[in-house]
């Protein structure tokens, strides 16, 4: 099953989740939000829907325990970054890689160490060390 981009508020519950440790639980989700400085103030009921949609959505599971709800991840933060990835390389150039790399590193803030670790990464990925 090929899955779609997530919305912002939804990728957000993700990114709170994919750093905790399973199962979580809203109120653990609503705590973790809350330490990260650039998250938004959420409800818990905002968060409750955004847990159900993303269940929905087959990016979570869950199982009722007593009173709580616990939540599983079935799409790894690796795998929905790389649906990221190729949906960001066919929507800005064309399904081709070296466009994509050339408009994310064409910028004045590339610095020497990114060169660097990009340099070491395409040498991994040639076979050269």
């Amino acid at each position: 099953m090929e899955q779609k981009k997530l919305p912002d508020a939804e990728f957000e519950i993700m990114k709170a989740i994919w750093q905790m440790q399973e199962p979580v639980t809203s109120a653990l989700i609503t705590a973790q939000l809350r330490r990260i400085p650039s998250a938004k103030d959420w409800k818990p009921q905002t968060i409750l829907t955004m847990l159900t949609r993303l269940e929905q959505k087959g990016f979570l599971r869950s199982e009722k325990h007593g009173r709580e709800r616990a939540y599983y991840v079935l799409i790894p933060q690796a795998e929905y970054l790389q649906i990221e990835a190729n949906s960001l390389r066919q929507r800005f150039s064309g399904g081709r890689f070296a466009g994509l790399v050339k408009a994310l590193c064409d910028t004045d803030d590339l610095t020497a160490a990114d060169i660097a670790d990009l340099q070491r990464w395409l040498n991994e990925r040639s076979g050269q060390s």
